[in-house]
């Protein structure tokens, strides 16, 4: 039988936890959301439906960077990343949170991107490196998988090409397998083989999961697609006009000392 000061300390140790946990989730939301600079316009928030996601952990290493002066956690500069375009050098590194069926991701992949990388990552100003995510349900899961799949054949960003210039308009496409894999075919994905096995891989998968658990519960990101600045606190959210985009990136780059 317990007594009651024993049952006193065991809750007040569970309540000590809770607070503990909360004070840590506060102190990363304001760390990438509560203190970024978010732009004004945003015309295209991807909000359409509920944003749905895994609440498996992440186990992405996470280095102290959140701090004004220090390079965000989430900048990864690795040179065999093949979720990333630009110098891994580049003085800014603006890294995006996508979702393969997020209507707005596509918006920014066609349209908005191609600019942004003529002007900055063509010049090595800015390095975009991507974080893939699953905001809407187990078809989002498995095309990030796939994603991940082609980028573990050094065709990451082409996979995203062929997958975003094949989205809809409006609403999320359905992305079965067979259409997946067909993606891989058109991004040159050398062996199909590998990457139907890759894509399947249970592992692949909860690393999409626990990437999309770390945006939304450690970061506290809502929609997406989402961008963070490597300075560790300016953030931008949505598929914004290229000019937004590009006074947002003027202004890292100032601060970086590199116009």
């Amino acid at each position: 039988m317990v007594d009651g000061s024993s049952r006193t300390a065991k809750q007040g140790r569970k309540r000590t936890a809770y607070i503990v946990v909360a004070i840590v989730a506060v102190v990363a939301f304001l760390a990438m959301v509560g203190v970024a600079q978010f732009t004004s316009g945003n015309t295209n928030p991807s909000s359409d439906g509920a944003a749905q996601g895994s609440s498996s952990s992440s186990n992405e290493n996470a280095n102290d960077g959140s701090s004004s002066g220090h390079e965000g956690e989430w900048v990864r500069r690795d040179t065999k990343d093949s979720a990333a375009i630009g110098d891994v050098n580049a003085p800014v590194v603006i890294t995006e949170w996508t979702d393969p069926r997020c209507p707005f991701c596509a918006h920014f992949h066609n349209d908005i991107l191609p600019e942004l990388k003529k002007k900055y990552v063509d010049t090595g100003k800015v390095r975009f490196e991507f974080v893939t995510v699953a905001f809407f349900g187990e078809q989002s899961a498995a095309a990030g998988a796939a994603m991940e799949a082609a980028g573990k054949q050094g065709k990451y960003h082409e996979y995203a090409d062929a997958l975003y210039a094949a989205a809809p308009e409006k609403g999320h496409p359905d992305l079965p397998e067979k259409t997946l894999v067909k993606f891989a075919e058109e991004a040159g994905v050398g062996d199909i083989d590998q990457f139907r096995k890759d894509m399947n891989d249970q592992t692949l998968i909860d690393a999409v999961n626990g990437s999309t658990a770390k945006a939304q519960q450690y970061y506290g990101i809502q929609a997406v697609p989402f961008f963070a600045a490597s300075d560790g606190e300016s953030a931008m959210r949505g598929a914004q006009p290229v000019e937004n985009f590009s006074k947002f990136i003027d202004e890292q780059l100032t601060k970086a000392d590199a116009r």
